[in-house]
């Protein structure tokens, strides 16, 4: 084995390792964010159920808001940025791959040709020997099909309405105090 190809194979596993725990990272991230924001919309729920809300829970849903917001925003931060970082070592792992001293099977090679370009890979020794991108591979390009800025788009927005709605029941409650 030549000195090039050895230090080729010694990067791609290094490459591998860190798209694999980055992925890891991002799906355990996720998950951690939609529990955090699953448990702030229960509760402002629970609060804005109540049949006559007091003063201090009202600013407690303003406040619980605020935060959500910001988990919002820092959701979409931390998943973009994990996002990219894999995509980064997705694409070096490409670079390698692409390499004419590489001998070894492409996947990500394959697996961005599916994302991406949404054509079909083919591979003789598997059983059917095509693999075509279903429908998920097709829309993935969507900006909406993107976790990173699906999930804090649609509780940034659950926020913003309970926030509007506090932001009204505070003023009604300031302006017909006697």
């Amino acid at each position: 084995m030549s000195q090039d190809r050895a230090t080729l194979e010694s990067a791609y596993d290094h490459l591998l390792t860190l798209w694999t725990s980055g992925v890891r990272d991002y799906h355990t991230m996720l998950s951690d964010y939609l529990t955090a924001n699953s448990i702030f919309v229960a509760v402002i729920g629970l609060l804005v159920s109540r049949e006559s809300l007091a003063l201090p829970f009202t600013v407690l849903i303003l406040l619980l808001c605020s935060f959500g917001l910001l988990l919002s925003l820092q959701m979409a931060i931390v998943l973009g940025r994990f996002a990219g970082q894999n995509a980064l070592w997705e694409w070096q792992m490409r670079g390698i791959e692409q390499d004419p001293e590489w001998k070894e099977h492409q996947l990500l090679t394959g697996l961005h040709q599916l994302h991406e370009s949404r054509q079909p890979i083919e591979n003789l020794r598997n059983e059917p020997t095509v693999f075509t991108p279903n429908w998920a591979f097709r829309q993935h390009r969507q900006w909406w099909a993107h976790r990173a800025v699906s999930f804090p788009w649609f509780f940034g927005c659950v926020y913003g309405v309970f926030l509007i709605w506090a932001v009204i029941q505070l003023i009604r409650q300031v302006t017909s105090v006697p």
